[in-house]
């Protein structure tokens, strides 16, 4: 029986760069650190060099970490508009950020046959649907917990800067606890509400949430919302399956200094 590849997937954020090694379709470590670090991911990697490295990024590519990581193994860089085992139904594929395209790949890989929208709680929160057909229909996309939090302090001449806990009161008893109240359940209500109509549309609706709050959100959230840290890096892995079942050369090319991806809806 020939051995099953193993891959490096690569899911880089604005700030840091989550990892996964992947041996078949299994990961079997996984792990992160900031953005440009490429001694952290040979470290990862350890002495023996995975087949190919796929990487998504919505920030600008890099092109010197491109290289070093050409120095490990052949990269794949993937977009919003790279070949993908879904249809895509966007108007305009070219802007879709790659990120969640991996994130609706992985929420089928997970329920196949059915519609699933897969929420991703980061820096901002994208919402992402993907008909039982496997067409990709589209989303949303809206300031995460953080960035709400940033925008009332820098634009109120008196509101502190706050980082609610994870479960804040709903009536709030200090300015500070109004404000996490706010934060926090308006986010859960947000959630809810596109859940809610998502799924008049499309019964036996899959919903998925990933990203970096995810957990605090899953657990405010009704049971039947599964949380799963690993989407975006499973989908990317399945789009470099897809790619390599395609037997082309690569999804795109480096780009030169100062050019990239980019941020992208």
């Amino acid at each position: 029986m020939p051995a099953q590849p193993t891959d490096l997937i690569l899911d880089v954020g604005n700030t840091r760069t989550k990892f996964a090694l992947f041996v078949g379709d299994r990961a079997v470590r996984h792990g992160n650190a900031p953005n440009g670090d490429i001694a952290a991911v040979r470290s990862f990697v350890g002495p023996e060099p995975p087949q190919a490295i796929a990487m998504g990024s919505v920030a600008a590519l890099d092109t010197g970490y491109f290289k070093a990581l050409e120095a490990i193994a052949p990269v794949v860089v993937l977009t919003g508009s790279s070949k993908s085992p879904i249809k895509i139904a966007y108007a305009t594929p070219h802007t879709l950020g790659a990120d969640r395209l991996a994130n609706v790949v992985g929420a089928m890989q997970h329920f196949p046959g059915r519609a699933v929208l897969a929420i991703d709680l980061g820096t901002c929160i994208t919402y992402d649907v993907c008909d039982r057909d496997g067409s990709y229909a589209g989303g949303a996309i809206a300031p995460g917990l953080r960035m709400r939090a940033k925008a009332m302090h820098a634009y109120s001449a008196k509101l502190p800067l706050v980082d609610p806990d994870p479960s804040p009161t709903l009536i709030g008893t200090t300015t500070e606890g109004s404000m996490a109240s706010g934060l926090h359940h308006g986010i859960v209500g947000e959630i809810e509400g596109f859940i809610r109509k998502v799924g008049k549309e499309r019964p036996g609706l899959a919903v998925v949430l990933t990203g970096g709050d995810a957990p605090r959100f899953a657990r405010a959230l009704e049971s039947g919302i599964f949380a799963l840290p690993l989407l975006t890096l499973e989908g990317y892995h399945a789009l470099l399956v897809h790619h390599r079942s395609q037997r082309t050369g690569y999804l795109a090319p480096a780009a030169p200094a100062g050019d990239g991806p980019g941020p992208t809806g």
